[in-house]
């Protein structure tokens, strides 16, 4: 099954029940046991539990004492994904002050020892923290394991963003419309299809600087930062379909 098959039906839950628990199935099923989805409206929000749209299946027991000792300010996943787009991956070292070691040495008691975490960064000044972790002893195999992963992580990272709007607006929102040109339409499809600017450059007979130049047109168009943001959202406004 190709990565976009995979995920694309995040797009089609009418309930936030399903479309969470469909989260939490596909994590398990690439090897994560838990899962956190945290998203805040800007930048300038607190990153703090009770300002988020959050979905998770982390412990109540560690979730309740997360937010009663504000360790969101100590958290130095929470710092990372204020401030970069990279994915980071959990080990030791990366809690190195005191107070970030009893918090991940606590956090390790509760399933969550190594894993992965994808910042989400919005066009909308939107931040949020997507993690995926299990029990698994920190090391080099769990590291290899993770970065093999990377890829389909980050694709399911950016159908879980575009997922979710509808759950956090208005339930009477208008659905968005965007016209694009069938150069844009193309390149859009052979993104999808995994190509680089330079294959659909190729395929289109343009170079790749127009490519490039119609994929900044799109990002435009479509109000995201990259360009597979906007696959998935031409996915989600049927402009293209997964194949």
């Amino acid at each position: 099954m190709k990565v976009i098959e995979r995920f694309s039906d995040l797009l089609c839950h009418s309930t936030v029940e399903d479309w969470r628990n469909q989260i939490f199935k596909l994590g398990s099923d690439l090897g994560y046991e838990r899962t956190l989805l945290a998203i805040f409206p800007d930048r300038d929000t607190p990153v703090e539990v009770e300002y988020a749209f959050l979905h998770t299946n982390y412990s109540t027991e560690w979730l309740d004492r997360y937010h009663a000792q504000k360790l969101g300010h100590v958290d130095p996943v929470a710092t990372h994904c204020a401030i970069k787009s990279t994915p980071l991956i959990w080990s030791p070292d990366i809690f190195s002050a005191r107070k970030q070691k009893e918090m991940y040495e606590e956090a390790s008691g509760h399933g969550l020892r190594s894993g992965v975490t994808l910042p989400i960064h919005g066009a909308r000044g939107e931040m949020g923290i997507l993690c995926f972790v299990n029990d698994a002893k920190p090391g080099k195999n769990c590291q290899h394991n993770i970065n093999r992963s990377l890829p389909e992580l980050s694709y399911f990272r950016d159908f879980i963003f575009e997922s979710s709007l509808q759950f956090m607006k208005p339930s009477n929102q208008t659905r968005e419309a965007v016209s694009v040109t069938c150069c844009e339409l193309e390149c859009l499809k052979w993104c999808a299809a995994g190509k680089s600017s330079w294959e659909i450059g190729q395929i289109l007979d343009c170079t790749e600087a127009t490519v490039n130049f119609h994929f900044g047109n799109i990002r435009r168009k479509f109000n995201t930062t990259s360009r597979r943001q906007a696959v998935v959202k031409a996915i989600k406004l049927g402009l293209i379909h997964p194949v």
